[in-house]
């Protein structure tokens, strides 16, 4: 049965809700402000109550010109919002049978046995890898430890040092990111250190390919979106020229030499990174109104229908082991609020499922300055909208409680 603040929200906002509604004035004003502050020129919003959608807008323009007038259909980045689908994936092959989450990644007779990968291991702690630990970043690499001066370990972000030692074409493909990986070792022993990792997506991508017998896009589309009426979440492209017409355009102020190895200068955005090659950990694109779909597809609750099943839910959302944060592609916490954001140049993103029963999508075309400062301003936004659908709604017996999701990892 809804509760009354839902039934006065309805009354105010509907599933597709008119651009000019006069009654959400104030919220789409905390949302222009929140862009406004971080100089941000596109955004979409959607946000659900038990199953409902309640507020859905687009904000300011699609394109950097400012010539067209963003619509809640666009479609934009949503980088590491793209490990929770290729972890509802994984959990549909458990599901299913074809996979465990102790399974053992690499060496012979493991899921991933190719000697394009094996023949470069040398550190042998990479034959206990499994399933559990790429889903709950444990696998060991660490990509917060500097390497052979650069700041990171992330070879997604220096794609042309990876295509010189591997000898690989540019621009280099997800394989050739594992390949490199495994060349280079782990940092830690499997199982025992949380350590946020691009790194071990890319896997979890090339594991759905070879226990389902199709391509990574293909099986997340046809068994996870397709059975929900989803057709318009992608995976994205590099260049500016090859976006999707309802897609949006990006901005960043960085410039680095192309991952196509032509010695030229591009926006970050627009190749400095090859997105083609982050597909499982950061290459989907879509709508607001999508991501909100899924969650509800995977919340738990039977205001809609579940794409998994209660017990895969519950394992995929269980506190891990070593960050009790971090589940299987979800960030946690004693609220029983899952989530997950996602960041790289030109992108930031942010979706939640709260165990009251709201989820919301919020998706922008920059991330501001990527300060701290901008991460707890988006921190704190959607929760800021939910109060004020509430007073709008104007039930002073029913409250919101306010109950920010910090630490965001991006």
């Amino acid at each position: 049965m809804k509760t009354k603040i839902l039934s006065a929200l309805l009354l105010l906002v509907s599933f597709t809700y008119a651009q000019t509604s006069m009654n959400t004035i104030a919220l789409d004003h905390k949302i222009d402000n929140f862009l406004s502050a971080w100089n941000i020129s596109a955004a979409a919003v959607a946000i659900t109550k038990d199953g409902e959608m309640i507020y859905n807008k687009g904000f300011g323009h699609s394109d950097l010109a400012k010539t067209k007038a963003a619509k809640v259909d666009d479609l934009y980045r949503i980088a590491s919002v793209s490990k929770t689908i290729t972890a509802i994936a994984v959990m549909k092959l458990v599901e299913l049978g074809k996979l465990t989450l102790d399974d053992k990644v690499f060496g012979e007779g493991k899921i991933l046995d190719q000697p394009y990968y094996l023949k470069v291991i040398t550190d042998r702690r990479i034959y206990e890898i499994t399933v559990k630990d790429l889903l709950e970043h444990t696998s060991g690499w660490d990509r917060n430890i500097p390497w052979n001066g650069y700041p990171h370990s992330d070879p997604a972000f220096y794609p042309l040092r990876v295509s010189s030692v591997l000898n690989e074409p540019n621009p280099v493909g997800d394989s050739a990111l594992i390949k490199f990986s495994l060349l280079k070792g782990i940092h830690h022993h499997p199982g025992s250190v949380y350590a946020y990792s691009n790194v071990g997506y890319l896997v979890l991508g090339k594991i759905i390919e070879k226990v389902s017998g199709s391509g990574y896009e293909s099986f997340v589309k046809e068994n996870i979106f397709e059975p929900l009426g989803i057709n318009d979440i992608h995976l994205g492209k590099n260049l500016l020229a090859d976006k999707r017409e309802n897609e949006v355009e990006y901005f960043s102020r960085n410039s680095t030499a192309s991952c196509y190895g032509d010695g030229k200068t591009v926006p970050w955005q627009y190749g400095g990174f090859n997105l083609e090659a982050m597909n499982a950990h950061g290459g989907w694109i879509a709508s607001a109104e999508s991501l909100t779909k899924l969650m509800l597809a995977v919340d738990g609750f039977d205001t809609s229908p579940n794409i998994l099943n209660p017990g895969t839910i519950q394992l995929m959302t269980e506190p891990g082991a070593v960050n009790k944060n971090y589940t299987k592609g979800w960030s946690v916490s004693n609220g029983n609020n899952w989530w997950h954001t996602g960041s790289m140049d030109g992108t930031a993103s942010f979706i939640c499922r709260t165990g009251n029963g709201y989820t919301w999508a919020i998706l922008l075309n920059s991330r501001g300055n990527n300060n701290e400062g901008f991460w707890n301003s988006f921190d704190r936004l959607p929760w800021d909208c939910i109060s004020t659908l509430q007073e709008i709604a104007s039930n002073p017996n029913t409250s919101i409680q306010q109950n920010p999701i910090r630490g965001i990892a991006p």
